[in-house]
């Protein structure tokens, strides 16, 4: 029998697609199909959560000719209590950050946002499109927060990166960190701030008055 399969997020990025369809031999579960499409498609659905006909589903309930099967990664890129990152299509939120971040015990918040700069380098810029190794950058992420907490001690964390085309003024970036002290908060956020320029795996193709261009980064890794 045929299933239709849908992918989200980094599934979605990973695999190059969005649905595709599977064959199962009848009386397949959901746990079945998840390992055909492991196999196929070479990703890693653990930890994903699966919805059957847009209703959640358990592994092992069985499926139906023409059922759509959706694979869900975690929506919260980590599962790390007090700890947020993303890398996302949509607008970034400073009302959202603050929504996850304040907590009684935290008495201080700090964020940093970074936007596309216009001009930039005396240069007038139409549009920035930002691409990313999303998994990756998700990991990156999260290690990046574990290490702001070893060096200042208890925190809440999000970070958030928009990929995509942004125009002059759109946030790109959005980092916030939540302390119950304030100096913690301060330096933390901008910790975080100088350790993901370099790390991260976000690149930028800006459009300015003289053309495209790939923007030069820099890396704090090996290189070929």
């Amino acid at each position: 029998m045929q299933v239709k399969v849908v992918f989200f997020a980094r599934l979605k990025r990973e695999s190059g697609l969005e649905t595709t369809t599977a064959d199962v031999p009848s009386g397949a579960t959901v746990r079945d199909l998840a390992a055909q499409v492991e196999t196929r498609h070479g990703l890693s659905l653990r930890g994903c959560m699966v919805a059957v006909n847009e209703t959640y589903a358990t592994p092992d309930q069985s499926l139906r000719p023409g059922d759509e099967v959706a694979f869900l990664p975690p929506v919260a890129g980590g599962s790390e209590a007090g700890t947020r990152c993303e890398v996302m299509t949509s607008p970034l939120s400073l009302s959202a950050a603050d929504a996850f971040l304040v907590r009684p015990e935290h008495g201080a918040q700090a964020y940093f946002v970074g936007t596309v700069r216009s001009p930039n380098r005396g240069k007038r810029v139409e549009f920035i499109e930002y691409e990313g190794f999303a998994p990756m950058a998700e990991k990156v992420m999260r290690e990046a927060a574990a290490e702001a907490r070893t060096r200042y001690g208890e925190l809440r964390v999000i970070i958030q990166h928009r990929l995509g085309r942004l125009l002059p003024g759109e946030a790109s970036i959005l980092i916030g960190v939540a302390s119950p002290h304030r100096r913690a908060a301060l330096e933390a956020c901008d910790f975080l701030i100088e350790h993901l320029k370099v790390h991260l795996p976000v690149w930028k193709h800006e459009a300015d008055e003289e053309g495209e261009h790939w923007v030069d980064g820099q890396t704090g890794h090996p290189t070929l």
